[in-house]
């Protein structure tokens, strides 16, 4: 389990074992892209140079294209980002202002969701000992 910085006092996770960890939180941005029919092809060709300089972006953690399985106009960019400083940078930057040059291959303006993450976990979907 991953606790982060304010969330569980250092003594107590020291003393939780390997498995604790404190960082700080953690920045998302989605960005849905409503994609015209005729121009799937040129708006993907656009997003993967897109990702591509956004992975050299300081503070630039990973980046995903997702597509809704049900529509396939439908692309979700999701970017994790260490820390608010970094993804104001970028949502400011020049590089981002290519998303908004992108309207001419999109249905919608582009819609932006900021996320912070105070709280991550993992666990496995593997089959479990019986």
């Amino acid at each position: 389990m991953v606790w982060l910085l304010g969330s569980m006092p250092r003594d107590l996770a020291a003393s939780q074992g390997p498995d604790v960890r404190i960082s700080s939180a953690m920045h998302v941005a989605t960005v849905n892209l409503r994609v015209k029919e005729n121009k799937r092809t040129e708006a993907l060709s656009a997003i993967d140079g897109f990702i591509r300089r956004m992975h050299t972006c300081p503070g630039c953690l990973t980046c995903r294209l997702l597509t809704d399985a049900l529509d396939s106009q439908l692309l979700t960019l999701v970017s994790e980002w260490d820390s608010r400083e970094a993804l104001d940078g970028f949502l400011s930057s020049r590089e981002f202002l290519i998303l908004q040059g992108m309207r001419i291959v999109l249905r919608d303006d582009p819609q932006v969701i900021l996320d912070e993450i105070l709280l991550r976990s993992r666990m496995s979907l593997g089959a479990r000992s019986r």
